[in-house]
């Protein structure tokens, strides 16, 4: 019996090697995509068959040497996978350490991007707007749930393993003070290194669920329910005790879940009526028997005026879905329906037009998938800015409208972003002359 009890300890040692070695190439590998819930199955696999391995191991030797010496190797692999999920894994939006291979000119550019868009030191800022979204938004719920529970989850390992393995600070002070550190520690290294995001949400959820499941794993019953499991020590519980605590655990996991499907239904729900208002059928309806042959102004707005080639916009209609139909200039101007109607839709719709500038424009062509950001203006009082017709995708064609509002000069800055990677590529620099009757010139700056 004991020879066969370290026959089996060995098959389930091999069968867990073999799901690490798996793993660890799938993590490895440029090649070979996995979710991250497939590269799960393969390290619970693998310390499910370690745990096996061991416990056949302890009936051979009569000890508990292996489970402790695979409560280390737990704790090793899921140190190994905290890491990868907050550094490297590009999922999870990681960028890794490519940092170290930027320029200073590059790390410049990087800076002021990653600080606005990836840096939050409100508290409660992220999960507020989280919550928010959940009822109001069109953002995913399991989305928002990965991000809202995931964070609270990501720590609670550390509250088995470091009761477990450093007794010197299984104390509720201490444990709170470690997790503190290891989150903040894994914030500044994401901050350093501009590999996800920089929140002090992060820390907030990560330390609250750490402490939660600390409490929880400190209870008697299911402290000592844990030894007998990964110790084999053979620790009394009170059963009716023990299913006193998991009842109420058992409840928040059903009410969590219960919240997750009332969310996905608002979120269906708001994204019917979007797609309601987006996503409809629009025909154009062209009534016109005689006209005048004349330039009629029927929309503008504040970038454009749209003329119709002659006096018809009494006659020209739009019909919606298959319904009542509606005078285009009435939907531009005035829009009776929920619909959301906008000129591009009633042109792809087949309305003919000409179309006017009402100002000076700078038109942006970059040969990539790259987008401009924001507009930076030195003096805001001399010029406005106006974001025209833009064509994204093999190349950039931006058209950037030069908005005056009194005489003088001022510098304006564009900046041009990869679409993929999200980082800066260049900044373009104008200097913008205004004179006293309002006419725009301009000059690109080196």
């Amino acid at each position: 019996m004991k020879n066969k009890n370290q026959i089996i300890s060995i098959i389930f040692y091999i069968l867990s090697v073999v799901f690490l070695l798996y793993y660890g190439y799938i993590e490895l590998s440029s090649n070979i995509f996995m979710s991250t819930f497939g590269r799960l199955f393969l390290l619970c696999g693998s310390c499910l068959f370690l745990y096996l391995g061991a416990l056949f191991l302890s009936k051979y030797r009569n000890d508990n040497k292996a489970m402790k010496i695979n409560l280390w190797i737990f704790f090793i692999l899921f140190c190994g996978l905290l890491i990868t999920l907050t550094l490297f894994d590009p999922m999870w939006g990681r960028n890794g350490l490519s940092i170290f291979n930027w320029s200073q000119a590059d790390f410049s550019k990087h800076f002021n991007y990653y600080v606005k868009s990836s840096v939050n030191l409100i508290p409660f800022k992220t999960i507020i707007g989280y919550i928010k979204d959940i009822f109001t938004s069109l953002l995913d719920t399991s989305n928002i749930f990965a991000n809202l529970l995931g964070n609270l989850v990501c720590m609670m390992p550390f509250a088995f393993f470091i009761p477990m393995l450093f007794k010197k600070i299984n104390n509720t002070k201490k444990f709170i003070l470690t997790i503190l550190c290891i989150t903040l520690g894994i914030e500044l290294i994401q901050f350093i290194t501009f590999s996800g995001s920089c929140d002090i949400d992060d820390i907030i959820l990560n330390t609250l669920g750490a402490f939660i499941m600390y409490k929880i794993l400190n209870i008697k019953d299911i402290k000592n329910l844990i030894k007998n499991i990964f110790l084999l020590e053979k620790n009394k519980i009170d059963k009716k005790k023990l299913l006193k605590v998991l009842i109420p655990i058992i409840v928040v996991v059903v009410l969590c879940f219960g919240l997750y499907k009332i969310g996905s239904r608002f979120y269906d729900n708001n994204l019917d009526d979007w797609m309601s208002k987006y996503n409809y059928k629009l025909e154009i309806i062209d009534e016109t028997e005689n006209c005048d042959t004349a330039l009629e102004l029927f929309y503008e707005n504040e970038l454009y005026e749209y003329y119709f080639d002659c006096i018809k916009s009494d006659y020209v209609y739009a019909r919606i879905n298959d319904g009542e139909k509606y005078l285009v200039k009435e939907l531009l101007t005035n829009n009776p329906t929920d619909y959301v109607i906008s000129i591009d839709k009633l042109e792809r719709a087949g309305l003919k037009f000409t179309t006017k500038e009402k100002y000076k424009k700078i038109n942006i062509y970059y040969e990539d998938n790259v987008y401009l950001s924001k507009e930076k203006i030195e003096d805001v009082s001399i010029l406005g800015i106006g974001w025209g017709n833009s064509i994204q995708g093999e190349s950039l064609s931006q058209e950037v409208f030069l908005i005056p509002k009194k005489e003088g000069t001022t510098l304006l800055s564009l900046d041009i972003y990869n679409g993929s990677t999200s980082e800066l590529v260049e900044t373009l620099k104008y200097e913008i002359i205004i004179n006293s009757s309002l006419e725009v010139s301009y000059k690109e700056i080196d």
